[in-house]
C-alpha cells in the first residue's frame, strides 16, 4: 500500500508538470484539442499494450498460468470474481475522463499550474455529493470540513490577484494580473475578460465529468471486483473511440483565437499539430512550438510514462480504498506539482515562482487532506437498513411498554432482542450516531 501510494503521488505530480509543458508549447487550443482527442488516447493505449505484455510475463513466471493474451479478451469469466464484465461498463469507465481531457485541453495553456491544481481540487465537492447519493457513502464532519478547506484554497490562491489585479506592464511581469498567463517563451500575456471567463469557467466545469467517472470507477471496481489491468486495457480501447467522437470540438470558434479549422480542413489541422509536435513552426504565431530545447514530442513521451503508471495506481487505490480517498490523496500530488512547476529544467520557460497566495493555497489544500483523513468514511448497506428497522421496532416497544406500565425497560429490551443481539443493536446505534 505504501509503495503504491508513494509512486502514485510522485508520478501524478510529474505527470501534471510535463503535460503543462507540452500544453504551453502547443499553445494553440486547436493543437491541444487534437493532442487530447487523438494523439494521447492512441499513444497511451500503445504504451498500455507494452506494459500488459510485461505484466503477463511476470504473472506467468510466478506460476499464474491463467494470464495470457486471452485473459484480456472480452467476456473473460476470470476478469472479475462475478464473472465476465459487460463491455458497456468499461466503455462508460473512460467516457468522463475523455470529456474532462477535451474540456481542459484548450484552457490549459492559459492558466498557471498552481491555479490548475487548486481548481482541480473542486472535483471533491462533486464526488462527495455523488458518493453520498449513488454509492450510499456516509461522511462525517471532518470530511465536510476538508471539502470546505478545498474551496477556500481556491479563493486564497487568487486572493492577491483579486485584490490588486494590476495589469500594467510592471504588474504583468510581477504576476499580479488576474487575466494573465506565462507563455512557453517565458513572457506574461494578458487575456481579455471574455477569454478569462471562458478558460477558467471551462476548466472548472471539466471537473464534473471527472467526478462522475471517478465515482463510477469505484462502483465498477469494488462492486464487481474487476481486475485493474483488465479495466485499464478495455477502458483505454474505448477512450480512443471517445476521443474521436469529441473531435468536433476543434471546429468551435473560441474568443481571441484564430478562426478554427473547418471540418474539411481536419487533415490539415492534424498535420499542423504534428509539425508543432516535432518542433517546427506550422504558421506565424506558432513560435512556441520551437521555443524549447527539445521538441514537445520528447516531453510528451516522458509524460506518457508517468501518466500510465499513475493511472494504474489510481485504479488500484480506488479499488482498495475509495474514489473519494484517492481524490483527496491527489491533492497531495497536486501540491507537489505546484512546487515542481517552479523549476525551469522541468517546466521550461513557462516555469514561474509561486506567489505567497499560491503557497498558502497549496498549504491549505494539504491541511484539507490531513483533516479529511482524521476519520474513515462509512458505507450504508442493506444490513444497516435492517438494523435501523430493528431499532425502530425496539423504540416502539419501549414506548408502548412505558405507557402501559406492563414491564420495565429492561424486560422490554429483552423481549424485543429476539430478532437481533445486543452487540448488533449497539453497533447500529453507533452507526446512526456517527453518520449523517
Amino acid at each position: 500500500m505504501g509503495v503504491v501510494f508513494s509512486i502514485f503521488v510522485t508520478f501524478r505530480a510529474a505527470d501534471r508538470v510535463f503535460l503543462k509543458r507540452v500544453n504551453n508549447a502547443l499553445a494553440n487550443p486547436e493543437y491541444n484539442l487534437i493532442l487530447s482527442n487523438l494523439f494521447w488516447p492512441i499513444s497511451i493505449q500503445l504504451m498500455t499494450i507494452a506494459m500488459l505484455m510485461g505484466y503477463i510475463v511476470l504473472q506467468r513466471k510466478q506460476g499464474n498460468t491463467q494470464y495470457s493474451w486471452r485473459f484480456f479478451l472480452p467476456g473473460n469469466e476470470a476478469a472479475s470474481t462475478n464473472g465476465a464484465v459487460p463491455m458497456y461498463m468499461l466503455a462508460l469507465f473512460s467516457l468522463g475522463d475523455q470529456m474532462n481531457a477535451a474540456m481542459q485541453a484548450p484552457s490549459s495553456a492559459f492558466i498557471s499550474q498552481p491555479m490548475q491544481s487548486v481548481m482541480t481540487n473542486t472535483v471533491i465537492l462533486w464526488m462527495l455529493l455523488l458518493a453520498f447519493l449513488w454509492l450510499r457513502t456516509r461522511f462525517k464532519q471532518v470530511h465536510l470540513i476538508g471539502c470546505v478547506l478545498i474551496i477556500l484554497s481556491v479563493f486564497v490562491g487568487l486572493a492577491d490577484k483579486l485584490q490588486s489585479n494590476d495589469c500594467s506592464p510592471d504588474g504583468l511581469q510581477e504576476n499580479k494580473c488576474l487575466m494573465s498567463y506565462k507563455s512557453a517563451e517565458g513572457e506574461y500575456k494578458q487575456l481579455t475578460q471574455a477569454s478569462m471567463f471562458l478558460w477558467y469557467g471551462l476548466f472548472l466545469l471539466s471537473v464534473v465529468p471527472s467526478a462522475i467517472s471517478n465515482v463510477y470507477k469505484q462502483k465498477v471496481l469494488k462492486g464487481n471486483d474487476v481486475d485493474v489491468w483488465y479495466a485499464t486495457w478495455w477502458s483505454g480501447n474505448f477512450q480512443v473511440i471517445w476521443g474521436l467522437l469529441c473531435f468536433w470540438i476543434n471546429w468551435v470558434p473560441l474568443p481571441d483565437q484564430p478562426p478554427p479549422y473547418s471540418p474539411g480542413q481536419t487533415g490539415q489541422a492534424i498535420s499542423d499539430t504534428w509539425q508543432c509536435f516535432i518542433g517546427n513552426v506550422p504558421h506565424p504565431g506558432d513560435e512556441s512550438c520551437a521555443s524549447g530545447t527539445m521538441p514537445p514530442i520528447v516531453w510528451f513521451g516522458i509524460y506518457l510514462c508517468f501518466n500510465l503508471t499513475f493511472n494504474i495506481c489510481l485504479l488500484w487505490l480506488t479499488k482498495q480504498m475509495s474514489a473519494m480517498w484517492a481524490q483527496i490523496a491527489t491533492t497531495l500530488c497536486l501540491d507537489l506539482t505546484n512546487i515542481f512547476s517552479q523549476f525551469e529544467f522541468l517546466m521550461g520557460k513557462g516555469a514561474a515562482v509561486m506567489s505567497l497566495s499560491e503557497w498558502l493555497a497549496t498549504f491549505l489544500a494539504s491541511v484539507a487532506l490531513w483533516v479529511y483523513n482524521v476519520e474513515s468514511e462509512s458505507q450504508r448497506t442493506a444490513s444497516n437498513k435492517e438494523d435501523d428497522g430493528q431499532l425502530e421496532n425496539l423504540s416502539l416497544t419501549v414506548s408502548t411498554s412505558l405507557r402501559e406500565g406492563r414491564s420495565s425497560l429492561v424486560e422490554s429490551l429483552s423481549f424485543r432482542r429476539s430478532s437481533g443481539s445486543m452487540p448488533a443493536d449497539r453497533r447500529a446505534l453507533a452507526d446512526r450516531g456517527a453518520t449523517f
